[in-house]
């Protein structure tokens, strides 16, 4: 009885070290792939931000945690969770400005909202960020 129970805590112990291992590298991997994809927009300043919102998405959608990122051509906001970006031309936006209601959402405090154009196409973004007024002085 005792060995079945020690085979059994073996195999437990086993188990979760290997969960520990893939999550740990999943981890490193997801990490790396968020660097390069903000070193690619060459950026100027970066900071975390969360995503409130995309316009053009509706109320339903993915909203998490990331990093905003400025470069001399474009405005990169990489989500960590699910992954994705959002990717902004500088040329193309034509508003940041400060508000604490988009898509009928509410908040606490200002979030940068960012209206862009491209090819007769608008769309905005919403960020919570550190300091609104830093990004939509860096925006103008």
């Amino acid at each position: 009885m005792l060995d079945i129970v020690l085979i059994v805590l073996i195999g437990l112990l086993l188990g979760v070290g290997a969960l520990v291992i893939v999550g740990l590298v999943r981890f490193r991997s997801v990490r790396a792939r968020h660097r390069r994809r903000i070193a690619a927009v060459e950026p100027e300043h970066s900071e975390p931000a969360s995503l409130v919102g995309v316009a053009s998405e509706g109320r339903t959608q993915a909203r998490g945690v990331g990093t905003l990122a400025v470069g001399p051509s474009h405005l990169l906001f990489v989500q960590l969770a699910p992954e994705r970006e959002i990717l902004i031309p500088r040329d193309a936006i034509t508003s940041a400005r400060a508000t604490r209601h988009f898509l009928g959402k509410t908040t606490g405090a200002d979030m940068l909202v960012v209206t862009w154009d491209v090819q007769g196409m608008t769309d905005a973004v919403a960020l919570a960020v550190p300091d609104v007024g830093a990004w939509r002085d860096r925006l103008a």
